[in-house]
């Protein structure tokens, strides 16, 4: 597709709230004009290949490294979240519930923690206005049944050693005086979060491992791999390190179809608030905030006083990505739904932009960090809608893989998991068994919040259903 620099720009920002309301230039940086060799080269210039070309030159000033990105950097999700830099890790609780990792567990999950004040303390050592607002999250059960489920949870993690400066247990009037929705009957408060506008991290990033040395190439795909030659449209890369950040477009990789595959993820942002509608949604702070579903939903107040809000959106036959929606797609309209029910000040407000896409999805749903010192390779990715701050402390530990460098980041869990490879090895289903399991999970998971709405007996059943036939 032939496009002039100011189409690009154009097609860039349509693809987010967040892209769309960037200051400055969109247009692509020059593609690799040939080929090149490198001592790193790294796939993906997303916040997991950013943060690795940043770490990798902080330890390392004098590493020659290539980024390669198949549109411009931030095009992917971390262009698109939610904007949540939090502490929350998918697949943490399996290794927490687990007595042999349980230790390495706790650790990892204090390091993320601190990755929360990490993110913030690069982004304001490089001048990135990334919005960053460490409110904290709110967490608001609206029904018993999500009450109980938060009730259960704290008190699991209370028993595992994380006392209120972590996570803080809040009553009905405590939630309130957060963040107003409807029906709250309680939920927690978590310190280790941060509001922040995505794509403004993400550009910022890429300005600045530019500026440290860097060689970016945008609009450069890579369309194989193999050993440690990358091949483009544009030559060949080689390099004696190759790092793969490809998220939710891995498969787009020739023989890495299921490894990581594409679930969506769809939000919407409103108009401008008024202060009187601010005021209404008890949003003094910019916290971000969830409730309890099961279909997790999850919003923020922008800077700029929008509500940007969002939900889990689906998964396509055999995988397909899709990065621009009809206007008219009836998720965006459930989305609008839910936050109308969540602060019913809000029902009607105009829509100003909605937008969705890829995140990326291992078969054992549980974000991984792996290195093969043989073949001087490795990834990172996986991380199931958790990414924005689990991929800077990824990135932190890629660098030390890479460098050899010997810290407590290397002895966590996630870290060359039993069974992992680089690239990833572990394939989910073939289809149509793949769409078929997916699609019934999140059926599943809308009759049960339907249930706890309606405060049904069905809710119990269909919970067991969840965590015993769909986990």
């Amino acid at each position: 597709m032939n496009r002039g620099d100011r189409d690009w720009a154009t097609f860039y920002r349509s693809q987010s709230y967040w892209l769309d309301t960037l200051q400055g230039q969109l247009a692509p940086r020059p593609s690799l004009p040939g080929d090149a060799s490198a001592d790193v080269a790294i796939i993906g210039a997303g916040y997991t290949g950013l943060w690795t070309a940043w770490y990798l030159k902080h330890h390392a000033p004098h590493l020659d490294i290539a980024l390669l990105e198949a549109d411009i950097a931030g095009f992917g999700a971390s262009g698109r979240n939610g904007g949540w830099c939090s502490a929350y890790l998918s697949g943490i609780d399996d290794w927490l519930d687990d007595p042999h990792t349980r230790e390495a567990a706790i650790d990892l999950q204090r390091q993320l923690f601190a990755t929360v004040d990490e993110v913030g303390r690069v982004a304001c050592l490089e001048n990135i206005d990334c919005h960053f607002d460490k409110s904290g999250h709110v967490s608001v059960a609206v029904n018993p049944s999500q009450l109980a489920r938060e009730r259960e949870w704290l008190a699991h993690w209370r028993a595992l050693g994380f006392g209120e400066d972590d996570l803080r247990p809040l009553g009905a009037a405590e939630v309130a005086r957060r963040v107003r929705i409807a029906g709250a009957l309680g939920g927690h408060h978590m310190p280790h979060c941060a509001a922040i506008q995505p794509a403004a991290l993400a550009r910022g990033l890429a300005r600045a491992v530019v500026a440290r040395g860097v060689k970016l190439y945008e609009r450069t795909p890579v369309t194989a791999w193999r050993d440690r030659t990358l091949e483009t449209p544009h030559g060949a890369l080689r390099a004696e390190v190759v790092l793969l950040a490809t998220e939710g477009f891995t498969d787009s990789l020739h023989g890495l179809n299921r490894r990581l595959i594409p679930i969506h993820s769809m939000m919407i942002a409103t108009e401008k608030l008024t202060p009187e509608e601010i005021d209404a949604t008890g949003l003094k702070r910019r916290y971000t905030w969830n409730n309890g579903r099961h279909l997790v939903t999850y919003g923020q107040l922008t800077r700029d006083g929008r509500i940007a809000f969002g939900s889990r959106g689906r998964y396509y036959f055999r995988g397909a990505r899709h990065t621009r929606f009809d206007r008219g797609d009836p998720l965006f309209g459930e989305i609008r739904e839910e936050l109308g029910t969540l602060f019913p000040v809000l029902r009607g407000k105009a829509i100003t932009h909605q937008w969705g896409g890829p995140m990326g999805v291992s078969r054992d749903l549980r974000p991984a960090v792996v290195w093969d010192t043989a073949t001087r390779s490795g990834w990172a990715g996986g991380y199931f809608g958790d990414g924005v701050g689990a991929s800077n402390l990824a990135g932190r530990t890629l660098a030390d893989l890479v460098l050899d460098r010997d810290t407590a980041r290397r002895r966590t869990p996630w870290v060359n998991p039993p069974g992992s490879r680089s690239p990833p090895a572990r394939r989910w289903e073939p289809e149509p068994l793949r769409w078929l399991a997916i699609a019934a999970r999140y059926r599943v998971m809308g009759m049960a919040d339907r249930a706890e709405t309606a405060e049904s007996p069905a809710a119990k059943r269909l919970n067991w259903l969840l965590e015993n036939v769909f986990p």
